[in-house]
């Protein structure tokens, strides 16, 4: 992964911002479409057949820039890695989850995703260590999530609890795929992202086929809207998103282009509500604004 020089980054201008909501709606998105390829396809599919489109997507762009494979055996093994803890798992969580969950709901529990990231940057690194603003932020997000997932399915036990933990799991998989990523050095980012696809279709597409026999659901005359939202799945939000995300580092910086954590939930819990009539409760609006308040906070310096 290449580090911007400053120096070198652009104010964020109309076409920036215009980019980043473009960005923030297109992963948002995501959380309605899982539950349109659901209808179809078992959660393992759903996770094989986005990476594997955006896998073809990274792979043609890559070769078209003239990329080269990299060759260190340490290098693609944490790619591996990095393919497991960032596509392969959460891809398989999230639309496992959403069996259970309506989209809005899960939407709101990915976001607690940066906020993993923190405790598990303060175990991992040297120079993200907790703070007072921090642990403040983490407590908010953590009461928001509570209240997310309601007093019901608490009171259920463990049992009741699955679908949201299962979502919450995925995004300490992004969280911990970031600590192994930045141990990655000499790979471009979208050599980077093409391998990650690749190795993760290597894991889901396997058990896809043993488990799920989605060549059958496939060739079923009702699959078309299946197969379109796994094709978007994997072409937009997995792929284009992030050429959108690269050209943002390049132009804005990493810090502008991480704002789009503000908006993936509330354009899921928007597309929830205008395309599949998703219920929206109060405790769960409230819970967002928590964890969007504690995420802000967090990014405070001490």
């Amino acid at each position: 992964m290449t580090t911007q020089n400053s120096s070198s980054l652009q104010a964020p201008v109309l076409l920036a911002y215009a980019l980043l909501f473009l960005q923030g709606a297109i992963f948002g998105s995501s959380f309605f479409i899982i539950k349109i390829a659901l209808i179809d396809f078992g959660p393992i599919t759903v996770a094989a057949g986005r990476i594997g489109f955006g896998a073809l997507v990274m792979l043609l762009y890559a070769m078209m820039r003239g990329e080269k494979f990299p060759r260190s055996p340490a290098v693609l093994g944490l790619l591996a890695v990095v393919g497991l803890f960032n596509c392969a798992l959460p891809f398989f969580l999230i639309p496992w989850g959403e069996q259970f969950l309506e989209s809005g709901q899960a939407a709101i529990l990915m976001a607690i995703g940066p906020l993993i990231a923190l405790v598990i940057g303060h175990f991992t690194t040297t120079d993200e260590r907790m703070n007072r603003y921090k642990s403040f932020g983490f407590s908010l997000g953590f009461i928001g999530v509570l209240l997310v997932i309601g007093i019901q399915p608490l009171a259920n036990g463990l049992g009741g609890l699955l679908p949201q933990l299962s979502i919450l799991l995925a995004a300490t998989c992004y969280a911990v795929s970031g600590a192994f990523a930045r141990r990655i050095y000499g790979v471009s980012s979208v050599m980077m992202t093409a391998c990650v696809l690749l190795f993760a279709s290597a894991m889901t597409i396997p058990f896809s086929l043993a488990i799920e026999t989605p060549i059958a659901a496939a060739l079923q005359p009702n699959a078309l809207h299946g197969l379109l939202a796994l094709a978007w799945l994997g072409i937009v939000p997995t792929g284009i998103t992030f050429l959108i995300r690269f050209y943002l580092i390049k132009r804005a910086g990493y810090t502008f282009v991480s704002q789009v954590g503000y908006l993936v939930p509330v354009f899921g819990v928007i597309f929830g509500v205008i395309m599949l009539n998703e219920q929206v409760t109060w405790a769960m609006l409230a819970g967002l604004l928590l964890i969007l308040t504690g995420l802000a906070i967090s990014r405070r310096n001490s």
